[in-house]
C-alpha cells in the first residue's frame, strides 16, 4: 500500500516538475495598422503664356464681326485679323507691286512714286504692298500713302523698324480718310485670295535698330501666329515683313557687308516649319534688288525665272543714293512679284538718276515745313 502511495506521489511531483519546466507561451497582440496617409500629386505650374505683342503693333489673329470692303470692282471681307477676296484674278496671274523703304516724303520720292505707280500700273498689279519704313511723321506718311491709294488699287502696308508706332498709325488713318483702298497690316495680319495667301509679321526683331522708343518689336508669339496661319493655309503662303530671314553667304537677302547675315533666325525657321513658298522683305536696304529660291539665299532667281519658291528683296525706294551689294548705287528701286500657276517670278524696275528737269519738278512736291518731334 505504501508502495503505491509512493508511486502516485513520484508521479504528481514529475507531472509538477514537468509544468514547471514548460513556461506558458505568450500571446502576442495583433500588430496596429500602419496609418497611411493619401499621396496628393502636385500638378506642375502650367508654362507662363509667351507675351504678346502690342495691338497696335500686331493685332493677335482672331475673328471678328464680317464687314465688306469693295477695291475698285473687287469686294473683300474682313473678319477679325482676316481680310478674303473670293473672285480669282482676272488675268490668271496674281500681281503686287512691291516698295521697300521710301522713309521720307522728299520731293524727289514723291516723284519716283508716280514712276513707281505707272510701273505697277503697266505690269498690271492686283495690289501693291509696301514692307516698311514708310516714313517718320505721320503727315508724311500720309502723304506717301496717299499717292499709292490714288490708283485705286488695295494698298497693303506695314510698319518697320524706323517708325513710332502712333505717328504710322495716325498718318495710315489720315491717308484712308481719303483713300479707304488702304489697308494696315499691322490690325489686318491675313490677305486670303483664291491664288494665295498674304500674311504679316510687322515690326523688327532686334530692339537696337528700332529707331524710336515707341517703336514695334515683333515677338515670339508673333511668329508663332504665322506658322499657325501657314500651316493652316488651303493656299501657297507669302510672308511679309520688314526683316529679312536670316541667310547664309553674301548672296542672302540679309547681307549686310562687314556685319554678315544679320536676318532673323525665327523668320528661317518659320519659314520651315510654315512651309512658307514666298517672302517679301526689305530691310537690308543694300541686299535688295534680287531674289532667291530658299530662305537661307543660298541659290539666286533671275528675273522673270517662274519658281515654286521665291523670297524677294526689292531694295530701297528712297532716292537717296545707296550702295549696292552688287556693287551698283541705287537712286530708287521698286519690284513686282506675280504668281501663276502656283509659281512665283519678279520684275525690277531701276530708277536713274534724276535730270536737272526732275530735280526742279521735285521742288513742287516738298512737304511742308514740320516741327521736329521727340522720339
Amino acid at each position: 500500500m505504501k508502495s503505491l502511495q509512493s508511486a502516485a506521489a513520484v508521479a504528481v511531483l514529475g507531472l509538477s516538475m514537468t509544468l514547471m519546466g514548460c513556461p506558458e507561451k505568450k500571446v502576442e497582440a495583433p500588430a496596429k495598422p500602419v496609418e497611411t496617409k493619401p499621396v496628393v500629386v502636385v500638378a506642375p505650374p502650367p508654362p507662363a503664356a509667351e507675351p504678346l505683342a502690342d495691338k497696335e503693333c500686331a493685332a493677335a489673329i482672331d475673328p471678328g464681326p464680317v464687314v465688306e470692303m469693295k477695291f475698285g470692282e473687287r469686294v473683300a471681307k474682313r473678319t477679325g485679323a482676316r481680310l478674303a477676296f473670293t473672285d480669282k484674278d482676272a488675268d490668271g496671274a496674281l500681281t503686287f507691286g512691291v516698295l521697300g523703304p521710301v522713309n521720307e516724303d522728299s520731293g524727289l520720292n514723291m516723284l519716283a512714286l508716280k514712276k513707281y505707280v505707272k510701273f505697277f500700273l503697266d505690269e498690271k498689279a492686283d495690289a501693291i504692298v509696301v514692307t516698311g519704313d514708310v516714313g517718320e511723321v505721320a503727315s508724311g506718311i500720309g502723304r506717301v500713302l496717299e499717292e499709292l491709294g490714288n490708283t485705286k488699287l488695295p494698298v497693303f502696308v506695314i510698319i518697320g523698324n524706323r517708325e513710332c508706332r502712333a505717328e504710322f498709325t495716325d498718318g495710315i488713318n489720315a491717308a484712308k480718310a481719303k483713300s479707304p483702298n488702304i489697308v494696315n497690316l499691322n490690325e489686318v495680319r491675313v490677305i486670303e485670295f483664291p491664288e494665295l495667301t498674304l500674311v504679316s509679321l510687322p515690326g523688327y526683331h532686334d530692339p537696337n535698330y528700332i529707331n524710336c522708343k515707341t517703336g514695334c518689336q515683333y515677338l515670339k508669339s508673333t511668329v508663332a501666329d504665322v506658322v499657325r496661319v501657314a500651316k493652316e493655309s488651303k493656299t501657297p503662303v507669302a510672308l511679309l515683313a520688314h526683316g529679312p530671314p536670316h541667310g547664309n553667304g553674301n548672296q542672302a537677302l540679309d547681307f549686310a557687308g562687314a556685319g554678315g547675315n544679320v536676318g532673323d533666325e525665327a523668320i528661317t525657321k518659320a519659314i520651315g516649319e510654315g512651309n512658307i513658298t514666298f517672302g517679301l522683305f526689305s530691310n537690308i536696304k543694300e541686299a535688295g534688288g534680287r531674289a532667291t529660291k530658299d530662305a537661307e539665299g543660298t541659290q539666286l532667281a533671275k528675273e522673270g525665272e517662274a519658281s515654286k519658291t521665291l523670297f524677294l528683296n526689292p531694295g530701297p525706294a528712297d532716292t537717296m543714293g545707296w550702295d549696292m551689294n552688287d556693287s551698283t548705287k541705287s537712286v530708287g528701286m521698286a519690284a513686282v512679284f506675280t504668281l501663276k500657276d502656283g509659281q512665283g517670278s519678279y520684275k525690277m524696275l531701276r530708277l536713274k538718276p534724276p535730270t536737272a528737269a526732275e530735280k526742279a519738278e521735285s521742288k513742287k512736291f516738298e512737304p511742308p515745313a514740320r516741327e521736329e518731334k521727340a522720339q
